[in-house]
């Protein structure tokens, strides 16, 4: 035991002389100054927060107008809580691919300013061309999603016309005559709309 407090004494006694020895050690002569490196740039805090909401907007606009679009005329059905819910889901899948789009820019563009900074490797410009088939893949994705998100609702819209056609259709034939019409009558009745829909 005396001998690990005599080692512990001789570690304590070269760590004061260590202290003492750097007491009037000023670190700042060390350091850096602004003058020294010029060429480093700003450093730029990126606000995320902000993109999102932005992109989460932008969503909400672009699904509120495609569905005035196409619902327009049937303000009731706006209403309607699954119509809602699923323009607020369409709103946040769109506005996500939006921000993941340009995400993948920013990150693009970072690469070809590290390029442009020198760093020429292999390794690099595969990194570019990889981030290169991911934006051509998010801008298709998109396309595709707002095809999809139009159709959805023309078809909609399709729908609801022809239901409202065939209630035009019943309601002016049984109010003309007074008379009831049958379920094969009314068949060719809506046939007859659709034929003249297309």
């Amino acid at each position: 035991m005396a001998k690990v407090d005599k080692e512990k004494k001789r570690l304590m006694d070269e760590f004061d002389l260590i202290q003492e020895e750097t007491s009037d050690f000023d670190i700042s002569k060390h350091l850096a100054t602004i003058d020294d490196l010029p060429d480093l740039g700003q450093i730029e805090l990126y606000d995320y927060d902000a993109d999102l909401k932005s992109a989460s907007q932008k969503g909400n606009e672009i699904l509120e107008s495609l569905v005035d679009l196409y619902l327009g005329e049937f303000p009731e059905l706006k209403k309607n809580g699954y119509i809602r819910n699923k323009m607020k889901e369409d709103a946040l899948v769109y506005a996500e691919t939006l921000f993941l789009q340009k995400m993948t820019r920013k990150n693009f563009l970072s690469q070809l300013r590290q390029v442009d900074n020198g760093d020429n490797s292999a390794r690099m410009h595969e990194v570019i061309n990889q981030t290169i088939k991911e934006v051509r893949e998010n801008s298709k994705f998109a396309s595709t999603m707002r095809h999809d998100l139009e159709k959805f609702y023309k078809e909609l819209r399709s729908d609801i016309t022809d239901v409202v056609s065939v209630k035009k259709i019943e309601s002016s034939s049984s109010n003309e005559e007074g008379e009831i019409i049958d379920g094969s009558k009314l068949n060719d009745l809506i046939n007859e709309a659709l034929m003249k829909k297309k």
